[in-house]
């Protein structure tokens, strides 16, 4: 996973590298660890150029200090978040992020990338379909399905 950390425009200096905000978790002479909104960041502490007490303490707080931390441009880091397992037959999996593809264009142009990283020659036409089916009941049930697929 990729990921950036982007600075406004009127940010600091260029000596300074990113500053990420959040509570600070775990610190050790190998690695600090950050919360989020949505996960925790642990740095290698190499790569964190230094650690600003913020000034007012967040009430969710939980007795772990709000800090700011700069990061050393071209800094590795693990991104963890918290999930919630069942236990199912199956092994554990995470669900793929959604497809960007907007329209038929974008599907196509999808598509083809995804034939191509398979081996999947390609066939005439666009090679993408779209599918919607509709269901009413006479009670007022009125349901729909949308599939996006590869002919």
């Amino acid at each position: 996973m990729t990921d950036a950390i982007h600075r406004s425009a009127s940010s600091a200096p260029s000596y300074r590298g990113a500053a990420l905000s959040g509570l600070l978790v775990a610190e050790s002479a190998r690695d600090i660890s950050l919360e989020v909104d949505g996960g925790t960041w642990t740095f290698d502490r190499a790569d964190v150029l230094r650690v600003i007490p913020e000034r007012h303490q967040r009430p969710d707080s939980r007795a772990v200090q709000a800090v700011r931390v700069d990061i050393r441009p071209g800094a590795t880091a693990d991104f963890t978040q918290r999930r919630r397992v069942d236990l199912v037959d199956r092994p554990i999996t995470l669900a793929a992020e959604p497809s960007e593809a907007v329209g038929d264009d974008q599907l196509t142009t999808a598509t083809r990338r995804w034939a191509a990283r398979k081996g999947i020659a390609e066939r005439r036409g666009n090679g993408a379909t779209f599918t919607f089916a509709q269901t009413k009941s006479h009670n007022g049930s009125d349901d729909g399905i949308n599939c996006d697929s590869l002919d």
